[in-house]
């Protein structure tokens, strides 16, 4: 027998040396949650944390944010990250996370292990980023570069383009108006290489007049006011929390509905 046989991973296997939020790829993730040590210090730490998150699924509550502070490398992005893929009971390997943990016994105390099923249970979703990568250039001194980043990030949740906020508003209206495919279709049509809006899209400053024509065509907006909007791309976005909440509040509000109609 070989040191290396006494191991229950192989040792020559790619062990990642600092954890990257961003990186959700399903290897990378099946790994994470394989190897992931609950140490004594963490155990306490998953008990508040499920404990909390529980007691706020039946009743409101405005304590809604979570602190995790910790020296450099202490693992805090770990832990965040864990704790996202268990909340979203991510399906990896042909296993949800959370089986990740309860099949190997991670978790000593069965009020969290209870608690961790209960916040399973219901329907989550999670969003995870850097917020300093997210941040665009020049962005970063501005007053709201925080919000900036949040609405970018939740964009691009929810299907829309990130980099623009005026194109990411006419595609929400167009999908509201049941008219995104339709553009879409007229988009590729109209433009003189093929090309389809998602691959376009993040360019839209080359496309300007198709995405006015492809507007036009489908009826979402006369020529005039699609003039109007293409001068409107050039100004600055007026960002709002109040705005931001409340789109996040319609997502939040459509996403019951089709949780209770599935």
């Amino acid at each position: 027998m070989k040191i290396k046989d006494i191991f229950a991973k192989p040792i020559d296997r790619n062990i990642k040396g600092v954890i990257t939020i961003g990186d959700e790829q399903d290897a990378n993730v099946k790994q994470e949650l394989e190897e992931y040590v609950v140490t004594h210090e963490l155990q306490k730490h998953f008990h508040d944390f499920f404990k909390a998150y529980v007691a706020s699924i039946n009743h409101d509550t405005s304590e809604m944010g979570v602190w995790i502070s910790g020296f450099f490398g202490s693992g805090k992005s770990h832990f965040l990250k864990i704790l996202a893929y268990m909340l979203e009971n991510r399906n990896v390997a042909g296993k949800p996370a959370i089986d990740y943990f309860l099949d190997d016994n991670k978790i000593r105390s069965q009020e969290t292990v209870d608690a961790i099923q209960l916040a399973t249970s219901v329907h989550n979703e999670t969003i995870l980023f850097n917020i300093d990568s997210k941040a665009k250039n020049g962005s970063k001194s501005q007053k709201d570069a925080i919000l900036n980043v949040f609405w970018q990030v939740f964009n691009e949740k929810i299907g829309l383009i990130g980099v623009d906020f005026w194109i990411a508003d006419m595609e929400r209206n167009l999908i509201n108006d049941d008219k995104y495919e339709a553009f879409q279709a007229k988009f590729q049509e109209l433009d003189d290489k093929g090309r389809t809006w998602q691959k376009a899209r993040n360019g839209f400053a080359f496309f300007k007049n198709t995405i006015k024509e492809a507007l036009v065509a489908v009826g979402e907006m006369t020529e005039e006011n699609a003039d109007g909007f293409i001068e409107q791309l050039k100004t600055e976005y007026p960002l709002s929390v109040e705005d931001f909440a409340q789109r996040v509040n319609e997502y939040i509000g459509e996403r019951k509905i089709s949780c209770v109609n599935a």
